[in-house]
């Protein structure tokens, strides 16, 4: 039998117009489709995951084809509940300019996600030392996250064939951090626990704990007592 609740919900959309009621049925009919695509591209994600030798976590779901490119020998560990969100439909902040991405470039390698993180078209690069990321952390869309600068910065004329991998630095993100929409995360910077990184930032230097930064290089604004009730709002 049905109840009053849904009784009543059936005889209010009967009496919808019928444009309404088309546009219902279209918005159902198509998210259910996107659910159904996301179910097979999350068991193709999960099976490419697998052979690369990435170690994932209980409950780590997907949604839209990651780019997966992990190099032999090299470390890679997603904690649980660890989501990778590659598609914009499925983006609920903003539209992400690129899917997740996971690459490593040699056996020294490590890509290391704790629990409860979130990956928005995330893009996160280990050429040759390790990059953390703590439990609990949030990541916005398109942010990006490196240990190298690829090239050889100086003399100019070993910028395409030095590799200059001895300049590369780990990168450690703390637990419970918020990293905001399109940051840009350098080599050799630790960001501290509970910290919040603006969107837009460029972070070159560490960030202590409890920290709201921002701007480009990033810089602390804000410091944030534990117990603290007060929000960047208040700023």
């Amino acid at each position: 039998m049905m109840s009053d609740r849904t009784r009543n919900q059936f005889q209010n959309f009967l009496r919808l117009p019928l444009r309404v009621k088309l546009q219902f049925i279209s918005y159902y009919f198509f998210n259910a489709l996107h659910l159904s695509f996301y179910a097979i591209v999350h068991f193709y994600n999960i099976a490419r995951l697998g052979l690369a030798g990435v170690r994932t976590g209980k409950n780590f779901s997907s949604h839209g084809a990651m780019i997966i490119n992990i190099y032999p020998g090299s470390e890679v560990i997603l904690g649980q509940n660890v989501s990778a969100i590659s598609d914009s439909r499925r983006s609920n902040a903003s539209a992400l300019a690129f899917p997740v991405k996971i690459r490593t470039f040699s056996p020294s390698s490590k890509i290391l996600i704790g629990d409860n993180v979130g990956l928005n078209g995330t893009s996160i690069t280990s050429r040759s030392r390790p990059i953390i990321i703590g439990s609990g952390t949030m990541i916005a869309p398109n942010v990006i996250i490196v240990d190298s600068d690829f090239h050889k910065p100086w003399p100019p004329k070993q910028r395409l064939n030095y590799p200059g991998n001895e300049l590369d630095r780990e990168v450690i993100i703390g637990k419970n951090s918020w990293i905001g929409m399109n940051t840009i995360i350098l080599k050799g910077v630790t960001i501290g626990d509970n910290c919040i990184i603006g969107a837009g930032s460029v972070v070159v230097h560490d960030i202590p704990g409890n920290s709201l930064a921002a701007g480009s290089p990033a810089r602390v604004i804000k410091v944030y007592n534990q117990g603290s009730t007060t929000s960047p709002a208040d700023i």
